[in-house]
């Protein structure tokens, strides 16, 4: 009764916006499928009534209320079903529930307005979960006009694919169609090519060099792999067990239990410093990784909010 009440009072509150297709309170668009036109409230359909009410939520940012009743919804009429698969998308996209998400907006089929908008965030969201090759691959059978903006948009998330899957050689081929002529993604263009130009002038940290130069001079390793901090922990520690082994050495002679444990302390660190030498080498390589995939996802990520909402 209460679910009800309430959403008598929102449809009469939002009767003339409605009409128009344009949230209230937001000014977006409300999902339909076919044109509401001048209809008169009362012949609006129940699930239209429910669509409506559900875009409301997602307005308030009442996710899982809204998952909730579009999971209850059974559309008899099929031109409804892209608007549904889109709103659950939508949602669980808001919910950075990416991977289902996708499934939800790559079911918006390609006759329904929604298609362009589900099939760019559906491709990014798989690119996010790192399924570049899905997410490549529907951006390549994208039907875009050469020279338009979705075709833009279509080459620029191309070469955020092609810069994650490390091809920097097909990032070039797609970075060539790159215009500036589109306002909402222009600096993401310049943004990109400084990411192209980063990952071609960065030289891989060798985990075999490092242990190398750890082996010569302790913690020379971890400052080659871009820790120098841990370089000179490193040589300090290593140094002063050394210098108590030599101290042990002298005064209480090779055979002494002292001189013994400190010596095979000794061994053990300067073991680990070779080896953690390689890892630090290693780790390097794998934060550079990590902080361009995060820049390349946020600017491919910005267009498309830029674009859409």
């Amino acid at each position: 009764m209460i679910k009800a009440a309430f959403i008598l009072l929102f449809f009469v509150s939002i009767q003339a916006s409605a009409v128009n297709g344009l949230h209230p309170s937001t000014g977006t668009f409300l999902l339909f499928d076919t044109p509401v036109g001048n209809a008169a409230f009362g012949d609006v359909d129940p699930v239209r009534k429910e669509v409506s009410f559900i875009n409301y939520l997602i307005g308030r940012e009442d996710f899982k209320e809204s998952f909730f009743l579009l999971e209850q919804m059974n559309a008899s009429d099929p031109v409804w079903s892209d608007s549904l698969n889109f709103l659950k998308g939508w949602v669980l996209y808001r919910q950075q529930q990416l991977q289902p998400s996708a499934a939800y907006l790559l079911n918006v089929s390609e006759n329904s307005p929604l298609f362009l908008k589900a099939r760019l965030f559906g491709a990014y969201n798989l690119a996010h979960t790192g399924s570049y090759a899905q997410a490549r691959m529907l951006l390549e059978k994208l039907p875009a006009e050469q020279g338009s903006m979705p075709d833009a948009m279509r080459h620029l998330q191309l070469g955020g694919v092609a810069l994650l899957e490390n091809d920097l050689d097909r990032y070039l081929v797609h970075s060539n169609e790159f215009s500036g002529n589109f306002h909402v993604m222009a600096r993401q263009e310049r943004l990109m090519d400084q990411h192209f130009m980063a990952m071609s002038d960065r030289r891989q940290a060798s985990p075999a060099l490092a242990a190398v130069l750890s082996a010569m001079v302790p913690g020379l390793g971890r400052v080659y792999a871009g820790k120098p901090a841990e370089g000179v922990v490193s040589l300090l520690y290593l140094a002063a067990f050394g210098f108590t082994t030599y101290d042990f050495y002298r005064g209480a002679g090779p055979e002494s239990a002292l001189f013994i444990i400190s010596a095979s302390f000794t061994g053990i660190f300067y073991a680990g410093n070779i080896m953690g030498s390689a890892l630090a080498a290693r780790r390097t390589n794998n934060e550079f990784r990590h902080e361009m995939e995060q820049r390349i996802l946020f600017d491919m990520h910005i267009p498309l909010r830029n674009a859409f909402n």
